[in-house]
């Protein structure tokens, strides 16, 4: 079975972005440049856009960047969501 196109691009951002949640977690914290890099990354990334873990660290997100930066509380819920994700 030939995979196409669309999965295969899907599959490489899949990849790409679990390297991203691994070297954002990788020192233990996650610091608001790193997520709003990683918020930049999903938007910018339309192949990741409706899977639901991928659904999951966007909505993390976007609700806490609301305001410009994590609290201490949103910095944990998301390092560990990004620990899980990058396997």
């Amino acid at each position: 079975m030939v995979l196409d196109d669309s999965v295969m691009a899907r599959n490489d951002a899949l990849r790409e972005m679990m390297r991203f949640a691994r070297a954002i977690v990788a020192d233990g914290t996650v610091s608001d440049e790193e997520a709003k890099e990683l918020r930049a990354w999903i938007e910018a990334n339309p192949h990741v856009h409706g899977l639901p873990s991928v659904d999951d660290i966007l909505g993390i997100l976007a609700n806490a960047l609301h305001d410009g930066s994590l609290t201490e509380t949103e910095r944990e819920e998301l390092g560990s969501l990004l620990e899980r994700f990058g396997g």
